[in-house]
């Protein structure tokens, strides 16, 4: 059992970092763009916090859970 609670952990902190990480870059495209810069008429703060960030941290959950998450029996946790 202790071991698929510090499995939990893991990967509880590399959640929580990863959403830290997404709200600082969310943040730093928001107010570190000027608001003058455009691309395609749109504000190329707005394309980077509101699209691109997104989906790249859609892209970067899915491999850390590809990567660094484990499949954990839960049936039998003595038998891990």
């Amino acid at each position: 059992m202790n071991s698929i609670v510090s499995i939990a952990r893991r990967e509880a902190l590399l959640s929580v970092l990863l959403a830290l990480l997404y709200l600082a870059l969310w943040s730093a495209c928001a107010w570190l763009v000027p608001p003058a810069l455009t691309l395609a008429g749109w504000p190329l703060w707005f394309l980077l916090s509101c699209l691109f960030n997104p989906l790249l941290f859609i892209v970067l959950c899915a491999l850390m859970v590809h990567r660094c998450f484990r499949a954990v029996n839960l049936e039998h946790p003595h038998e891990s």
